[in-house]
């Protein structure tokens, strides 16, 4: 028997399909392997729904790679890393990241069907760096989520920009920046809105 196209079916299969991948890392929690995450192998199905990051950090150069929540929650260790990695490359500053930032970061690659590997462009910056860019011209927001420590300029590799864009936009989980000369995109875990710089 076929089942009959209605308009109420097509719009609940549309509406659901962006959300199906979430969907499936959410049902299944099982222990991933240390080594799927330590030897740099891909991660299988297991690592990917205990959300783990890979970052690199194009200022300092530094690289990680962890898993920052598993079954019982967050890995006090991993966020330490994770936030040091973020932290203000001019001062050496860094600050606690809301953890929401890195849970974000993760079903953004996951709505993209990417692995979570990004590159890094900004993540914390301290008031002081914030308002010297801002002076110079740089087009920072006075009160920047930044300085809060709740959001990141990144790249997801293998994903356009453009693309990614888009995906975050879907997702309505706080502010979207696009900046298509640099390339980049501004997420944030604030208050929902959008942005082309």
């Amino acid at each position: 028997m076929v089942a009959r196209l209605t308009r109420r079916r097509v719009l609940a299969v549309g509406l659901s399909a962006p959300l199906a991948p979430l969907a499936r890392a959410e049902r299944s929690i099982a222990p991933a392997r240390a080594s799927d995450i330590e030897t740099g192998t891909a991660p299988g199905a297991a690592a990917r729904a205990l959300n783990w990051l890979e970052l690199h950090n194009l200022h300092t150069g530094r690289k990680l790679r962890v898993t920052f929540r598993d079954a019982s929650g967050f890995i006090a260790s991993a966020l330490g890393q994770l936030d040091r990695l973020l932290g203000d490359h001019r001062s050496g500053e860094y600050r606690e990241m809301d953890r929401q930032l890195y849970v974000l970061l993760a079903d953004l690659a996951a709505a993209a069907h990417a692995e979570p590997r990004y590159e890094i462009i900004s993540g914390y910056r301290s008031r002081a760096t914030n308002d010297k860019l801002r002076a110079n011209g740089g087009g920072q927001a006075k009160n920047s989520q930044h300085i809060e420590g709740k959001a990141a300029d990144v790249r997801l590799k293998g994903v356009p920009t453009a693309v990614l864009r888009d995906i975050a936009v879907s997702l309505k989980r706080g502010g979207v920046g696009w900046y298509p000369k640099s390339d980049f995109v501004h997420v944030d875990t604030a208050r929902v809105r959008y942005w082309e710089g």
